[in-house]
């Protein structure tokens, strides 16, 4: 009973170990509200950037436009089914 004992309680402090050691280092990850906007503002302009024909060549997020032009319904290109 004892032995079961200790090991439980060993096993609650490693655990507790360990979390204490993630939010250790998640604690220096932390950004305010404000830092997170701006983060995401510019990573949008980059974004826009990345798009854009003339910026495209100078822009630190790389984008190539993509587009759906359509559904895929089971017909060949030709218009015939599969």
């Amino acid at each position: 009973m004892i032995a079961a004992q200790l090991l439980a309680y060993y096993f609650t402090e490693l655990k507790d170990d360990q979390v204490k050691k993630i939010d250790k280092y998640l604690y220096a990850m932390r950004l305010s509200d404000e830092t997170l906007i701006d983060i995401m503002t510019r990573f949008k302009k980059e974004m826009k950037n990345g798009l854009s024909r003339d910026f495209n060549p100078t822009a630190t997020v790389k984008m190539l436009p993509t587009f759906v032009r359509s559904i895929p319904d089971g017909s060949a290109p030709d218009g015939t089914h599969i």
